[in-house]
């Protein structure tokens, strides 16, 4: 019995892909496209923290530096509603001697973001933050601030490329392109596109004529187009 249903659930598997093919002459082609895009938007995530045998004497340092930045920003005509919170912890730091554990203090920490849709001034909001006594900036997240639009641009291209395509095979094999049967589109492309400047995380002093490189985003349509002679 079971190798009967085998055999019925193959030709059923059979059927279904044999019918997905028209029965009529036709080409496969597989479109692609490539396009390489200037970032225009910045993500720059950055961590003020402090020690100190008091978790709220800690917690006290950690907002005075958020608050002189905000004032830095605003000297520096960044707006401040462009910063958003991302986490805070309070965790408990120790130190080893001969075994012995011994408290160091409490590590109080407040992780921030800042979308900066003007990447020319990069090196302008590091300084805001070096003079808030900021110790920490992630590697820097450069992005697109419309990609939807620019994966659509990419996405024209290559259909396109499936048309140029099958229309030169119609023509090599001496037969006129039809209409198209099917179209298979698969996009795994991530939104919004983001590239890291860096590869790991560094002291916001360290972060220097940072230079952002082009994103490159990438399509492919598999088309099916019917032949005629």
């Amino acid at each position: 019995m079971g190798k009967f249903l085998l055999v019925v659930v193959s030709l059923l598997s059979f059927s279904v892909v044999a019918n997905a093919l028209p029965n009529e002459p036709y080409v496969s082609v597989v479109g692609s496209a490539s396009l390489s895009v200037k970032a225009d938007q910045v993500i720059i995530t950055f961590q003020s923290t402090a020690i100190n045998e008091s978790a709220i004497e800690a917690k006290k340092e950690v907002d005075q530096k958020i608050s002189l930045l905000f004032e830095n920003l605003k000297q520096a005509e960044f707006d401040r509603d462009n910063i958003e919170s991302l986490n805070q912890s309070t965790r408990p730091e120790y130190t080893y001697q001969k075994n012995e554990r011994q408290l160091v203090g409490i590590r109080v920490s407040h992780e921030l973001s800042y979308r900066l849709k003007d990447i020319n001034k990069v090196n302008e909001f590091l300084d805001a933050l070096l003079s808030s006594k900021i110790e920490t900036v992630s590697p820097l997240q450069y992005g697109l601030q419309a990609p939807q639009q620019w994966q659509g641009k990419v996405r024209e291209m290559a259909v396109l490329d499936s048309k140029v395509k099958a229309q030169d095979l119609a023509r090599l094999y001496d037969a006129t392109l039809g209409k198209v049967y099917s179209v298979n589109y698969q996009n795994n492309q991530a939104s919004p596109v983001l590239m890291r400047s860096m590869a790991m995380e560094s002291k916001a002093s360290d972060v220097v004529d940072i230079k952002p490189k082009n994103i490159m985003l990438n399509d492919r349509v598999e088309t099916i187009f019917l032949l005629a002679n």
